[in-house]
């Protein structure tokens, strides 16, 4: 039903306004549904840190219908983190301490950027290690967003990542689901897209050996949704359901100033399969002003967020809650 305010977070003042309901602990209604308590580790870097936990509370929100959802969020060393943030970490966070003393049903893992060719070297690693070995005895089901699968196949498997080719798996991807009778899949139609946005990548061919299922998969970008063979302890997605319609686009800025810094060598190409063609148009014009301005040495062009964010659509969301309803359901059945 609705999802508790156990901590004052940024994103309940947004999800009120989209029309999300937010209770108070002590709130009447609270008391009439079963309680489940989710934890959420949130490694992303500052700028996207609240973002991104704006938008798994979100899809959290949309399966916690017969439920009484408490969120637990917190963080974990080795992250580099501005003072801003580290403030606000500080006071709407747990931290792991508080987080081993509660009794999950189920755990949310996001992913986080990329540093280096090997994930063991990250300096978030032994946090985060230490964390994974906690949850696999600890939490019934643990839900995993990207490197959060990367690093786990790795902890757990000894499975490698390699390096997307030629450079990086972006865009937003059709899915075919290939377990139609998994309980994860319930609903689901038999094609959805999902987005993506990853520089390494795992493929199905290595996950199979160890009697995880694969529930779909990419014929452009390989498996999206896996789960380990007793079907709900270990969820892992390589792509990103939780995405808003703007996010490719934010990225794409990203490395646009990127390019601008000098920290890429070449001007980006666009997301596949994510901007309409009146968007693609305009946004090859812009990169021509961007280029031309560049060379001549002038003010570099303003980028048109606002011309091409009414273009955009998330043709995923729709999906991306069922598929979390479907995880909800199965978290309170196994709790």
């Amino acid at each position: 039903m609705p999802l508790i305010r156990y901590r004052e977070l940024t994103s309940w003042g947004r999800l009120e306004q989209e029309g999300i309901e937010i209770a108070d602990p002590k709130a009447d209604q609270v008391a009439e549904y079963p309680e489940l308590h989710i934890g959420f580790l949130n490694m992303m870097p500052d700028r996207a840190l609240k973002a991104t936990e704006r938008q798994f509370l979100r899809l959290i929100a949309a399966g916690a219908e017969r439920f009484s959802v408490y969120i637990h969020p917190f963080t974990i060393g080795g992250l580099a983190r501005e003072a801003e943030t580290l403030r606000y970490v500080a006071q709407a966070y747990d931290s792991f301490a508080q987080i081993r003393e509660i009794k999950l049903d189920g755990l949310v893992l996001t992913g986080a950027n990329p540093g280096n060719a090997e994930i063991t070297a990250e300096r978030y690693w032994p946090y985060f290690e230490e964390v994974t070995h906690w949850a696999n005895g600890t939490v019934p089901s643990i839900f995993c967003s990207c490197l959060a699968s990367h690093a786990i196949l790795k902890l757990l498997y000894g499975l490698e990542r390699t390096r997307c080719k030629p450079d990086k798996r972006w865009g937003v991807f059709t899915h075919q689901v290939t377990r139609s009778h998994h309980p994860l899949m319930e609903g689901m139609p038999s094609q959805y897209e999902e987005p993506r946005s990853h520089v390494f990548e795992m493929t199905a061919s290595q996950l199979e050996p160890y009697g995880i299922e694969i529930l779909a998969t990419s014929a452009d970008a390989d498996f999206g949704i896996a789960a380990s063979q007793d079907g709900i302890k270990w969820v892992f997605l390589q792509g990103h359901p939780e995405y808003d319609a703007v996010s490719l686009l934010k990225e794409y800025k990203r490395e646009i100033n990127r390019y601008q810094l000098r920290e890429r060598s070449d001007y980006p190409d666009f997301p596949l399969n994510y901007l309409p063609q009146s968007a693609r148009q305009r946004l090859t014009d812009y990169r021509n002003e961007f280029l031309e301005a560049v060379n001549l040495n002038l003010e570099l062009p303003e980028f048109p967020e606002d011309e091409i964010v009414p273009l955009l659509d998330s043709t995923w969301t729709r999906h991306a809650k069922v598929l979390f309803r479907n995880w909800l359901k199965q978290v309170a059945c196994n709790r």
